[in-house]
């Protein structure tokens, strides 16, 4: 029997693989051009921080003179402190809610009580800050808030929560873990049906309880979308804007201004153009730094790197 012919198989060509996907490409256009314009050439405009730009008409280079003021601005350091507090108290009583939320509408037998819920915690992720603000200021208001009523029926007094130090934080916390449970509670769902069954019947037939299947079958089920989402959150650690831009006042600037707020006043308020943009590279470059750290700590303890 004669031996059959070598076939060697090349690679087509990267036009001819590039045109077979042509439809696929054309989808993801689209995505790519709002990435460019929005994401990637604001980048050119990093070198101004280097710079004393601002509402004048010429333009000298400072070196790392903005850098120097920051670092030595009291305003500053206190803005970096409060949004790392803000942020970790986010991360601390926000983090744990969706998922216990999610393994409790995974309990529902009735699918459409499983799916009336998400949707009725879904909700106000579609609300802009603006909106939960305007709730959150009606519902704590001193003088016709629904909060304060009750309050007041008991025999106590008014708490001037907007207003308050001791009390403005704990709002800030709690807004955004109403607007934003909803969200991470149905990527949770979504990730509890991607379990396998058989795996609960092993735990059962091993004489695992209800509580022992959660924690040895339902959560190694999703811990990498659990990673995820603490990345994805930490992620934003730093970035807090419009939340507490719609909800802070001169009374709690002292607790309440963040380094995105603080860019802000710098930038387009006051008009210091160049020290603003400063700031942003600094909050960038720790954001860039938390994200990376827990990534490597993820990989090395949990053997999951999700970069």
């Amino acid at each position: 029997m004669a031996d059959k012919p070598l076939v060697i198989r090349t690679k087509p060509p990267l036009w001819t693989r590039l045109k077979s996907q042509k439809f696929l490409l054309l989808m993801l256009l689209p995505g790519l051009v709002w990435y460019l314009l929005f994401r990637y050439l604001p980048l050119l405009g990093l070198s101004l921080g280097f710079t004393d730009y601002g509402f004048r008409s010429k333009v000298s280079f400072v070196g790392l003179e903005n850098f120097q003021r920051l670092l030595s601005s009291t305003i500053f350091w206190n803005a970096f402190r409060n949004t790392l507090v803000i942020s970790l108290a986010n991360i601390v009583f926000y983090f744990p809610a969706p998922l216990i939320v999610a393994l409790m509408i995974n309990e529902l037998k009735s699918v459409k009580s499983k799916r009336f819920i998400q949707f009725l915690i879904y909700i106000p992720y579609f609300f802009s800050w603006v909106v939960v603000g305007s709730i959150f200021v009606n519902l704590l208001s001193p003088s016709t808030g629904l909060v304060n009523n009750i309050i007041t029926k008991f025999g106590g007094e008014p708490v001037y929560f907007m207003a308050s130090a001791k009390f403005f934080r704990p709002v800030l916390v709690s807004s955004y873990i109403w607007r934003q449970m909803g969200y991470g509670a149905v990527i949770y769902v979504a990730s509890l049906t991607t379990v396998q069954p058989e795996l609960y019947e092993a735990a059962t037939i091993d004489g695992a309880g209800h509580w022992g299947q959660m924690l040895h079958v339902t959560l190694p089920g999703i811990r990498s979308t659990i990673v995820t989402m603490l990345l994805l959150n930490l992620s934003h650690v730093l970035l807090i804007f419009e939340q507490v831009l719609v909800m802070y006042n001169a009374a709690v600037y002292d607790v309440a201004d963040v380094l995105q707020t603080y860019v802000f006043r710098e930038g387009v308020l006051a008009g210091d153009l160049g020290y603003s943009i400063a700031v942003g590279m600094f909050t960038s470059i720790v954001s860039l730094t938390l994200v990376l750290s827990t990534n490597k700590l993820s990989a090395r303890f949990l053997d999951e790197p999700i970069l």
